[in-house]
């Protein structure tokens, strides 16, 4: 059995130890040898192998052992209300303003970035229909979560949780949003059917991409995950969440986080227990906050009986796009729409691309794009005929199977959600790594191989 004080003690450590900083962007194990240590041996005994030098080898040659070190090296250990008054600001501040920006649009999207076992995407979808239920009836609501963490992803679509994680929560919520499961609750179909997950990477995933449904939220929560990167990867990030949050859309970070010189380009608001950040195109409103009220009936019990832990995710750099082959250049009408899309101007970006299908209709990218958009409108038929439409015209295009894959895992279609998973990588079979899929802006071949083979571990072989 190996010890902490061998790994420790073995002069490949610090190689290994370089590997999981560069693979994970975590400079959290920086100098928490001992930590990385503990994590790294039990995986090397689960290995059987005694030393660091061989274990190094094996974590470069195999992207199951890598996966598996690194579901280890995350926590998620997470709760349900967890941080009391950003939901606060979250009732009192946020959704007040979207609920009266989009009330002609009647629509509402919501990603949850580092989301774990999901107990905060769930809390959200309480949150709204509990308390802004009468005000968004026939509303489209979309609330994603995602994590690179696939154990995680797959505890999460499943809903169930122990005791533990409804510490923060009151009995009555619990009561009525949840159905005991012998000693674990469930959460209930109406509260399960706002929420989505999918597997998306910080760092390696370009954002924001209406390919990859990062695109145009009204809000984006990033809780207790950027305090583990080093500056210069938050420095990368932050930009990246502001493109993909609408014009007044806002963004909620950890309350560990207050770092406000990184979100100088955001409007910041101060409220109780909370920094927002908002962004607003142009002229920042000099209007002061809304007061918030003394909190609705959300109110949690006594302080937990032991320090919760912060989730840690980890985040993978993007591999060299060594000689990368160029797919298919778009053409400028559908730049247009896609540029639309990622600003979430659904009904302009609609109305873009069916110009461009006006004198292409047998083009299969007018169709996906199209798709892509009703998706978000929450046409879930029509964006089901455009994938398949897209399909027919050109069996061989990538995207838009992915995407019927997505959909119909979403739609719990498990069987036909393989299906299109697994024609993605027959197609995909014969491509090198670095071939760019045509219609996947930087996306190549080989980022969209393992993707995919996240979502088919998620939803089972």
């Amino acid at each position: 059995m190996t010890t902490v004080a061998d790994l420790l003690a073995d002069p490949y450590f610090p190689r290994l130890k370089a590997l999981v900083i560069d693979v994970t962007g975590m400079a959290f194990y920086a100098d928490k040898d001992a930590d990385l240590a503990l994590i790294v041996a039990d995986r090397m005994d689960h290995c059987v192998i005694d030393n660091c030098a061989t274990y190094l080898e094996r974590l470069q040659g195999d992207g199951e052992e890598m996966d598996s070190l690194v579901a280890e090296l995350t926590i998620g250990e997470t709760y349900f209300f967890r941080h009391k008054e950003q939901f606060d600001a979250l009732r009192e501040i946020i959704l007040p303003d979207i609920l009266a920006r989009n009330a002609s649009s009647r629509r509402l999207r919501i990603w949850s970035a580092g989301c774990a076992t999901g107990p905060e995407p769930y809390t959200l979808a309480i949150l709204l229909k509990r308390e802004f239920g009468a005000q968004m009836l026939g509303w489209h609501v979309s609330i994603l979560g995602t994590d690179i963490n696939q154990k995680f992803l797959a505890r999460a679509r499943d809903g169930r949780y122990d005791q533990w994680a409804f510490r923060a929560t009151p009995e009555n919520i619990r009561q009525e949003c949840f159905v005991a499961v012998g000693k674990q609750w469930q959460i209930k179909p109406e509260y399960k059917a706002m929420v989505s997950f999918q597997y998306h990477n910080l760092t390696r995933n370009r954002f924001p991409s209406i390919t990859d449904n990062i695109a145009a939220f009204d809000i984006i929560i990033c809780r207790n995950v950027v305090i583990y990167f080093s500056r210069e990867t938050v420095e990368a990030l932050v930009p990246c969440f502001r493109e993909s949050l609408t014009n007044g859309g806002w963004l909620v970070m950890g309350h560990a986080e207050p770092n406000m010189e990184l979100f100088r380009s955001f409007r910041t608001v101060n409220c109780p227990g909370a920094v927002l950040y908002q962004r607003v195109d142009g002229e920042a409103p000099e209007t002061p906050p809304p007061a918030l009220r003394p909190p609705p009936p959300l109110r949690p019990p006594g302080p937990a009986a032991r320090p919760p832990k912060p989730s840690k995710p980890v985040l993978r750099p993007p591999a060299a796009a060594a000689k990368a082959t160029p797919a298919a250049t778009t053409s400028q009408p559908l730049s247009e729409v896609r540029a639309l899309a990622d600003q979430g101007k659904w009904d302009d970006a609609l109305r873009a691309c069916d110009t461009a299908l006006t004198g292409d209709a047998l083009n299969w990218r007018p169709h996906y794009l199209r798709a892509l958009i009703l998706d978000q409108m929450g046409d879930k038929e029509a964006c089901e005929t455009a994938l398949r439409r897209a399909i027919y015209l050109d069996r061989r295009a990538v995207l838009p199977h992915y995407h019927l894959g997505l959909f119909l895992q979403r739609a719990e279609e498990i069987e036909a959600a393989r299906r299109s998973f697994r024609n993605v990588l027959t197609l995909l079979e014969h491509q090198a790594d670095e071939t760019l899929v045509d219609e996947g802006e930087d996306l190549n071949a080989g980022q969209l191989r393992e993707t995919v083979g996240m979502h088919m571990k998620l939803i089972g072989m």
